[in-house]
Formats: structure tokens, C-alpha cells, sequence
């Protein structure tokens, strides 16, 4: 027998995980379900603004373009698009880091009529979460030698785990893959090197550890919406 989730049921259990984003939109790309944490993240003061909305109304026409490019691929293929990293641009000049999935939604004849996304923040661990889960030495060695390929077998071979363990133990402090970890930290160091040095891309890209400049414009763009020279542009200060 098929269990109904009571009314209000979703978005109350959604509103339980402050750092998590959660929405819903029919087949023409309106919001017909989001919880709080999306709201305050548009700025609204409560869900029912959202509402009716789609994302050109939302976000900016890049960002509302990059999330109707992945709603299309998901309604048509029916498959789900699972962690994808997403370097936000805050109002207040701020950056954050997210983790966003999105899956079709169906009726009962298998029919997909819209799309749920997840999104959550990727809050920085303390010394302590990296201590207690022994995460600190892989951490520092993926630190120290970002600028070459680092494999999750090396890197757990470094700190004596299988790279199931240390997947295991990556996920619950950072809930990313060690692999999706390295490719954040690549990605996050680049953006802060485009906006506070005048080195080349193919510097960057070298610098970072990606294996040339197209690799390196190509996952960026992914993450962050914009290709690096225009996420300077708009992020650098005038000299």
C-alpha cells in the first residue's frame, strides 16, 4: 500500500536541516515548493514569495540559465544529476561553496512532471572534525601538493587506509568524495588567485594542478557559471 507524506510534512523536515536548500518546479520551471533555507537564500522573508516564480525571476540570468540547462537534461533524460559543486556569489561579495543534486519527479504512471532539487552548504570543518575523523594529515598533503594529480588511492595509501575508509571518513566530515574534495580545493584556490594576483590562466591552471588551461576554464565554468576571466573581471578590485 503506498504511504502519502501528510501536508507540510517535506517542508518541515527540510526546514529541520538549516544548511540544506530544497525546491521544486513544474515542467514550465516554476517554484511550487521551497523551504526556508532557499528563501532567506534569495533574500524573501518567507516561501510563499518564491512561489509561482522561475528562476530568471530569482537569480541572475546566467545562474537562471545554468539551472534551466540542468532541469532540461533531467526532465529529458529522467536520470538525476548528483553532486554538483557550485562556487555562489553572495550579495554582501562573499563566496560559498554548495553541493546540489537534482532528480525528476514523477506521478504514478512514471511520467515526469517536474524537478526536485537539493543543494547544501559546504561549511568549513573545524580542527577538531579533522582531528577526531584523522583527516588532518591528508587535508595538509592535498594542501601541499594541489599542483599535481593526486589519486584517492595515493592519498589513502599515504595516511595507511583503504580508499573506501578514507572516502568514508571524507564524506562524514566534508560530505564530499575525497576526489570531489581535491577538485574543490582546486577550484577554490584558483578563484582566489584570479582575484588577487595578475597571474596568467594557464599559470593558474598549472598552479592549481589541473592538466592545461581548457581543463581548467572547463570545470570552473561548471562550478562557478563563469569562465575565469569573467569571474575576475567582476570580482577583482581596481588596482
Amino acid at each position: 500500500m503506498k504511504q502519502e507524506f501528510p501536508e507540510g510534512l517535506v517542508d518541515q523536515l527540510f526546514d529541520c536541516l538549516g544548511d540544506v536548500v530544497y525546491c521544486v518546479k513544474d515542467l514550465a520551471g516554476r517554484y511550487t515548493m521551497v523551504n526556508h533555507a532557499f528563501a532567506e537564500r534569495l533574500g524573501a522573508n518567507d516561501p510563499s514569495e518564491i512561489i509561482g516564480k522561475t528562476a530568471s525571476e530569482c537569480f541572475d540570468a546566467e545562474l537562471a540559465k545554468l539551472y534551466d540547462d540542468q532541469d532540461r537534461e533531467v526532465v529529458e533524460t529522467g536520470q538525476p544529476m548528483r553532486d554538483l559543486l557550485e562556487l555562489i556569489s553572495h550579495s554582501d561579495g562573499s563566496r560559498g561553496w554548495y553541493l546540489s543534486n537534482k532528480f525528476p519527479l514523477t506521478n504514478d504512471q512514471g511520467r515526469t512532471t517536474g524537478v526536485v532539487g537539493v543543494s547544501q552548504d559546504l561549511k568549513q570543518p573545524s580542527d577538531s572534525d579533522l582531528e577526531l575523523a584523522d583527516l588532518r594529515a591528508t587535508v595538509d598533503f592535498i594542501r601541499s601538493n594541489i599542483e599535481r594529480p593526486l589519486k584517492t588511492e595515493e592519498l589513502a595509501e599515504h595516511v595507511g587506509l583503504s580508499p573506501t575508509q578514507l572516502d568514508r571518513r571524507m564524506r562524514r566530515v566534508f560530505r564530499l568524495s575525497t576526489k570531489k574534495f581535491v577538485m574543490k580545493y582546486r577550484l577554490e584556490l584558483a578563484s582566489q588567485l584570479l582575484i588577487t594576483t595578475q597571474q596568467s590562466l594557464s599559470e593558474i591552471a598549472l598552479a592549481c594542478g589541473f592538466s592545461d588551461q581548457s581543463a581548467f576554464t572547463r570545470h570552473f565554468g561548471a562550478a562557478a557559471n563563469q569562465t575565469p576571466l569573467a569571474y575576475r573581471k567582476s570580482h577583482q578590485k581596481p588596482g
